[in-house]
């Protein structure tokens, strides 16, 4: 079993946006309390994004993720060897782009978790074309392969299972800061879980 000392998380996000009750405001509880107990972390954001300043602030690792819309190889290409260079014990990611591109990226890296929180708020990802229904069951397809799918609300959860996401990986969590404490707990105990594969 790795020791938290011993292991790594990267989480990626593609949303602009930083809302105070939001998924990567929640990480950032999150990702402290892993380096708390001594686990290494890093934060992978887009450049315009409010979570990497606010990240920076709290001492967190981060690194600007470039999406290079006219070379997604390129991009994936990137992503795999970021994550072979850290090599987490889990990525997590949240956004549409981020959720396809990590999956894809560690397809070819073993021994690495892929978790995945969807967001019920609007996400300011450029993906709001009308090839969103086509990215959207793609998402579906990969989902399943998912060690985790934290969901925020009941929709969500029945939505992710009936895209045949196995039940017992599919988490109902709270980004509301009053339940902050328990989720991150959640998160500690799910991460522990994937060290001991």
């Amino acid at each position: 079993m790795t020791r938290w000392k011993d292991a790594t998380f990267i989480f990626i996000s593609t949303n602009a946006r930083h809302d105070e009750e939001g998924v990567e405001a929640l990480w950032l509880d999150v990702m402290e309390a892993l380096a708390a107990r001594g686990a290494t972390v890093r934060l992978l954001a887009l450049s315009s994004s409010e979570t990497l300043e606010r990240a920076s602030e709290r001492g967190i690792p981060v690194d600007v993720y470039t999406l290079d819309a006219w070379n997604v190889i390129r991009s994936r290409s990137r992503l795999r060897k970021y994550l072979r260079r850290y090599g987490p014990v889990a990525a997590h990611s949240t956004g549409l782009e981020a959720d396809l591109m990590l999956r894809w990226a560690a397809r070819r890296i073993p021994g690495m978790a892929v978790v995945h929180t969807l967001s019920t708020s609007a996400q300011g990802t450029r993906r709001r074309r009308p090839i969103d229904a086509l990215m959207r069951r793609f998402d579906e397809l990969g989902m399943r392969r998912a060690a985790a799918v934290f969901v925020e609300d009941e929709d969500l959860l029945v939505e992710v299972r009936s895209a045949g996401v196995p039940p017992e990986r599919v988490l109902l969590e709270s980004t509301a800061a009053s339940l902050r404490p328990a989720v991150v707990e959640r998160h500690l105990r799910l991460y522990q879980d994937l060290m001991a594969r």
